[in-house]
């Protein structure tokens, strides 16, 4: 089992801890499970059980696909030539 393997089956271990605290977009897929960063591109993990009270609802979670840091780099825009990012004036309202 290499590393990346290893460090990832234990953050899964920790999804499943019982009474541990969701964001909303997380249980429903719209948010990585483990950085609750945005998805573009995903791919299942693992199911988990909440309990409302009475009630149990089991949701399966989503993470980045292929991994959290490989997704969060390709979200940063990569600034064009020299290392001064392009800053864009405000766009103006016309007419009345």
């Amino acid at each position: 089992m290499t590393e990346d393997e290893h460090t990832e089956r234990e953050r899964i271990a920790e999804l499943r801890t019982p009474g541990r605290r969701w964001v909303f977009g997380q249980l429903q897929g719209w948010n990585c499970a483990l950085c609750a960063a945005r998805l573009y591109a995903d791919r299942p993990i693992c199911t988990v059980e909440v309990d409302y009270g009475s009630v149990t609802e089991t949701y399966r979670l989503y993470v980045c696909a292929p991994s959290c840091e490989a997704a969060r780099a390709a979200q940063r825009p990569t600034p064009p030539d020299g290392d001064h990012p392009v800053i864009r004036a405000p766009r103006q309202r016309t007419g009345v």
